[in-house]
């Protein structure tokens, strides 16, 4: 099976096309990458530096097609802005045929703020793209975006576990096509608890795990990677949700370092993507 990762590639941070490679390689799946930009660090650091890069994503879209190139699925994350959003749109539909399965992390906002690179016309763009999807994976403040929403919603004090259902309604409103598959990732639920929330034709679940109450990089990313890898494999979404979910948790349990902008130790936790015991 083979991946096209549309995404950042970030020196620290254990993020983007790192998380996308590391994954799904563990899962026996080859991964091409598409960089739409390469940082020194992720952004959340004080310092980094982003290298301009804006012609890339065309540029592999042209020779892929020249190579008569196929995938199994795409996954598109960080987009840097609207130039390399029209390259993503145009690659993806180039590629989202034969049965490809594709899966857009609407990298736009967090904690009911947006990005430093978020403007309507970025709004419109990311729309559109996840429109194209047959997964979403938005936290819920790019799931209010998506859906009209007020995205005070999503801001931290709300007793989210009691707005379940008001999630799941705004979550059918972000829906673009009848198939499409959202997994809402990363609402806290309590104190201790925090959940992936999927909702699926002819499914939904709510899947929940422990929460020590630190917020660290990439684990979205390492989430949309093994979310993708497991349906490849023919999982179905929400036991590729828990697989994910579980594997997280086991690295986020292993983790050591306090500053949150290096992400987990996920490297401790690929063999639960592979089905095998720790080494």
């Amino acid at each position: 099976m083979r991946v096209a990762a549309v995404n950042d590639l970030s020196g620290f941070g254990k993020c983007s096309l790192v998380a996308d490679l590391s994954v799904m390689s563990a899962m026996g799946i080859e991964v091409c990458p598409v960089p739409t930009a390469v940082l020194s660090a992720q952004t959340g650091f004080s310092h980094y530096h982003i290298h301009d890069i804006e012609d890339m994503v065309a540029n592999c879209r042209n020779d892929y097609i020249s190579m008569g190139a196929e995938f199994d699925g795409i996954l598109t994350g960080y987009i840097p802005n609207v130039k390399v959003a029209d390259d993503v749109l145009s690659f993806v539909s180039s590629f989202s045929h034969n049965g490809a399965v594709l899966l857009v992390d609407p990298v736009m906002a967090d904690g009911g703020r947006c990005y430093s690179n978020y403007s309507k016309e970025m709004h419109e763009k990311i729309a559109k793209l996840s429109s194209m999807a047959d997964i979403i994976t938005p936290n819920l403040t790019e799931l209010c975006l998506l859906a009209g929403y007020d995205a005070e919603f999503a801001k931290s004090g709300i007793n989210k576990k009691e707005a379940i259902n008001e999630i799941i309604a705004i979550a059918d409103k972000a829906k673009a096509h009848d198939g499409q598959s959202i997994v809402v990732t990363g609402i806290s639920v309590g104190e201790n608890s925090i959940c992936n929330l999927v909702v699926s034709p002819g499914e939904m679940e709510v899947i929940e795990c422990s929460f020590n109450g630190q917020s660290y990089s990439g684990t979205g990313d390492l989430l949309a990677a093994s979310l993708l890898g497991g349906v490849l494999k023919g999982k179905r979404i929400v036991d590729a949700v828990k697989l994910a979910t579980e594997f997280i948790s086991s690295a986020i349990a292993e983790t050591s370092e306090k500053d949150r902008n290096y992400g987990i130790d996920f490297e401790k936790s690929l063999y639960k993507l592979k089905g095998g015991k720790k080494v």
